[in-house]
């Protein structure tokens, strides 16, 4: 049997000062194998944001991160902040929540589009402005080369998602973290990205990791899915078995607040 891509083992994530949880996420251990997908699913504050900040080494600094979180076979705990800029973007590519503030909105799209494939691919510049025309095409933005010389504020929510997506797609990763990614857009644009992501993660053989608080959502993007409360994964299994059959009483409350919605 093959190791995984990702290896988390006994991660806690703390931060100083008096509360009634020590850590912000608690003991949380799992593994995604190349080519899996993964839906991390809980209510606000359970520790699905804090988890992936961490695995991409991007918590806060006054937070004390402990455990064991492994890529590709390597030690990301404790490497140094240039050695894990090379695991960003190359290794493991990111959709963040909000688009709008991921974006940098003093610089056009292309500039953006351009920067990482120029430092983790050692493109040249007209072939990473070429291939972010591709990407833009195949993320379905239209006139992808007037889109590349806008900038963030002159594209719609929708489509500033579908950007980000396409430049954590840029730089060929072998994992994809999707954080809430349809957060603010309206249903039939949030539809319209799931799809995307799906699609384009299928076709590059892309191992994902979605983290959402909407059950239908993990129901329908991945094979396997872990509960998480008050920092703690109380739950984990295979997509369809757990949804047919939870264990926890929570994971069973979110099925019902589910099919009463």
């Amino acid at each position: 049997m093959s190791d995984p891509l990702l290896s988390v083992q006994r991660l806690y994530v703390g931060f100083p000062g008096e509360s009634e949880r020590r850590y912000a996420v608690e003991d949380v251990s799992f593994e995604l194998p190349a080519g899996g997908t993964l839906g991390v699913i809980g209510e606000s504050g359970s520790g699905k944001s804090q988890t992936m900040l961490a695995i991409l080494g991007l918590t806060p600094r006054q937070a004390t991160v402990e455990g064991s979180i492994r890529f590709e076979g390597r030690e990301l705990t404790g490497l140094s902040e240039r050695a894990l800029n090379r695991v960003r973007g190359a290794g493991i590519g990111c959709v963040f929540q909000n688009p709008m503030s991921s974006l940098n909105p003093y610089l056009r799209i292309g500039a953006q589009m351009v920067e990482g494939m120029r430092t983790h691919l050692g493109l040249s510049q007209a072939d990473a402005w070429a291939e972010g025309l591709r990407l833009l095409d195949a993320v379905r933005i239209s006139d992808a080369a007037n889109r590349m010389r806008q900038y963030p504020h002159e594209l719609s929510g929708g489509m500033c998602q579908r950007v980000m997506l396409a430049i954590a797609l840029s730089c060929r990763p072998r994992l994809l973290i999707a954080d809430e990614p349809t957060t603010a857009l309206d249903v039939t644009v949030q539809a319209q990205l799931l799809d995307l992501i799906r699609e384009q993660s299928r076709a590059r053989g892309l191992s994902m990791l979605l983290i959402s608080h909407d059950l239908a959502v993990v129901a329908t993007m991945c094979e396997r899915v872990a509960v998480m409360r008050q920092g703690q994964l109380i739950e984990q299994g295979d997509t369809q078995a757990l949804m047919s059959a939870p264990q926890h009483p929570y994971t069973r409350a979110l099925l019902a607040a589910a099919e009463v919605r």
